[in-house]
């Protein structure tokens, strides 16, 4: 893309890239779909809450490194910060939504 030889048509993130302010978003082509790649930490059902809040803390303040920051930019990808519990609410929701869409197309495998 960076020489012309492709051009990037759409982006699948909520908002359009950086490098590529241009490019319109899926939404933005009436295409109702975001696609980031969001990414988390889990635990065993009934973790100790001292060990999420441990955990939850080093996790946040790596996230926030300006070291992870400048790769994230690096690839166009935005920095998503979620607390424990909307991140658990998150990935319930996604797993919901894509363990339908796998049935809708027959996908699954049992």
């Amino acid at each position: 893309m960076d020489d012309g030889r492709l051009r990037l048509l759409v982006v699948w993130t909520a908002e359009r890239a950086k490098r590529f302010p241009n490019v319109p978003t899926l939404r933005e082509v009436g295409i109702d779909i975001v696609a980031d790649s969001p990414f988390g930490l889990g635990g065993p059902k009934g973790i100790d809450p001292g060990v999420v809040r441990v955990l939850h803390d080093a996790f946040k303040e790596a996230l926030f490194d300006p070291k992870h920051v400048e790769t994230l930019d690096r690839f166009d990808m935005p920095l998503r910060y979620m607390g424990s519990e909307e991140y658990a609410t998150f990935a319930q929701r996604l797993y919901a939504e894509e363990s339908a869409i796998i049935r809708k197309l027959g996908l699954r495998m049992d």
